[in-house]
């Protein structure tokens, strides 16, 4: 496949993940989702290279962003499975 072809592709299906995730797929939410992706993909592959990192004192910085990011995303997350929850309820109510 075309690198040209493929980047547009995948923009599709993060644009996707990330409003299937937070809710909502805005540009600040995509680049969020695309940290988080990264990052906890670089922790499962190579825990000693991201233990590393966070253990230098210039990125602590950019470490407590990062927490940051994971906070926010699993807040949207969570207030968004409870607004699918809520809709299935209503939805379950009317048949």
């Amino acid at each position: 496949m075309e690198t040209n072809k493929l980047v547009p592709e995948l923009d599709g299906l993060i644009y996707k993940f990330t409003e299937l995730l937070t809710g909502e797929a805005t540009d600040e939410n995509i680049e969020m989702v695309k940290i988080w992706c990264m990052y906890s993909h670089m922790l499962k592959v190579m825990p000693p290279l991201v233990k590393h990192w966070t253990s230098i004192e210039e990125h602590q910085d950019a470490k407590r962003k990062v927490r940051e990011i994971f906070e926010q995303i699993q807040r949207q997350n969570e207030e968004n499975k409870k607004q699918i929850r809520a809709h299935q309820a209503t939805l379950n109510q009317s048949k």
